[in-house]
């Protein structure tokens, strides 16, 4: 199972049940970490407020996760930020 796969199934249901929806899920290499970047949205759109909000709920989950060999960092956005 690839990694965006693990992340869905270990977030999706949290991220609804806050209202949003999970729109995609990207794993990038940076110079020194791996960047999770969360796309969300809902209807009337989504602010910095919102992003926050998800990462928050979701960080702890995917630490205890630990689906990541070295340091990792979360980003939480939205198609409009």
């Amino acid at each position: 199972m690839k990694i965006e796969e693990k992340v869905e199934k270990l977030i999706k249901k949290e991220i609804e049940k806050l209202g949003y929806q999970l729109k995609k899920i990207e794993v990038k290499q940076r110079k020194s970490a791996k960047e999770l970047i969360i796309t969300i949205d809902k209807e009337g759109g989504v602010s910095v407020e919102d992003c926050a909000r998800v990462s928050r709920k979701i960080d702890p989950i995917l630490e205890e996760a630990d689906l990541f060999e070295k340091r990792w960092y979360l980003t939480v956005s939205s198609p409009g930020i």
